[in-house]
């Protein structure tokens, strides 16, 4: 896994972390596009921000197959979801075309499959079923950035609202991960009342009743900005050469222009949004007394982990108010 797809990994709820391999691999070619200077080798950072700064001791044997175990049962209660929801619209399907037998049947299916995910964690209230991403990556620079918007704002003080809107659709430079997910404490009961109401010879009722269960679906977004993304990505790349006691030339002049990428990247987030005013100033703070211990054979060792920490605050703000 690259420096990137850890990042996004480690962002989401680890309840959605089995079905995400795809998506973060899909995001990752992506960013690693159009991310960061070429000649660079992702494989090779450290691995990204953990939203949580506390030092944690090296897993043992017994850890890693307590961790493997877990990871198992929950790629197999997130199946049995996804099964009952497929059965559900099987059922849907059926009653179209007449056979409520069947539909009957296929509704008693996913209850029983809905009933193994309760018994087994009877703690989760939301049962994910399916993970999308969708990614939107404006190619722009800082500077053409806040030009779109100087412009956007001059049309909404002429009152042109739908030219400013125009304006600044585009301006976004993020991966949206949507994932649905079952909401069980509604869900399971819901399709037991469509399946008594269709045995009770209201197959109508009872297909009114499951249409709406599965738009009951409860759909979690997560926004990962690229920006911030890159910028930690290129920050992971410059960690050991900054932290290295005698630099070659070249070690420090790629060292010089990771953190120039990283700071460029910063100033998008900037201009795009991404994050408040303190959290960037906080950032570019920091990134700023990265580059002047680093510069010539300075070294920059321990100061990391602070910025580290303000990239999980912006990601923080980025998904602050988000709903579905």
């Amino acid at each position: 896994m690259s420096d990137l797809q850890q990042f996004i990994a480690r962002s989401l709820p680890s309840r959605y972390a089995p079905r995400l391999g795809i998506g973060v691999a899909l995001i990752g070619l992506g960013l690693l596009a159009s991310g960061c200077s070429p000649g660079g080798n992702a494989e090779n950072g450290t691995a990204a921000v953990s939203a949580d700064a506390v030092p944690r001791p090296a897993a043992t044997p017994a850890d890693t197959g307590v961790s493997s175990q877990l990871a198992d049962r929950r790629r197999t209660l997130i199946a049995e979801a996804v099964s009952a929801l497929q059965e559900s619209y099987t059922a849907l399907g059926l009653l179209s075309a007449g056979r409520t037998d069947d539909a009957v049947k296929a509704l008693a299916r996913a209850t029983g499959k809905l009933d193994v995910v309760l018994a087994a964690d009877p703690g989760l209230a939301l049962a994910p079923v399916d993970v999308r991403v969708t990614t939107h990556d404006v190619i722009a620079t800082p500077a053409d950035v806040k030009r779109l918007r100087d412009l956007a704002e001059a049309a909404l003080n002429d009152g042109r609202v739908q030219d400013a809107r125009r304006l600044i659709a585009g301006l976004a430079s993020e991966s949206v991960i949507s994932t649905a997910n079952i909401p069980l404490a509604r869900y399971p009961a819901a399709i037991k009342q469509a399946a008594a109401r269709i045995l009770a010879g209201s197959a109508t009722e009872g297909r009114a009743m499951l249409e709406t269960a599965l738009a009951t679906l409860v759909v979690e977004d997560i926004i990962v900005p690229l920006p911030l993304a890159r910028a930690e990505a290129s920050l992971g790349l410059a960690q050991p050469l900054a932290e290295k006691a005698q630099r070659s030339a070249a070690e420090t002049a790629r060292l010089q222009h990771l953190l120039a990428d990283a700071r460029l990247q910063i100033d998008l987030a900037k201009a795009l949004g991404y994050a408040t005013k303190r959290d960037i100033d906080a950032l570019s703070d920091a990134l700023s007394a990265i580059k002047a211990k680093t510069e010539g054979d300075g070294s920059g060792k321990g100061l990391f982990d602070r910025i580290k920490a303000l990239f999980s605050a912006a990601n923080h703000q980025a998904n602050a108010g988000v709903r579905s």
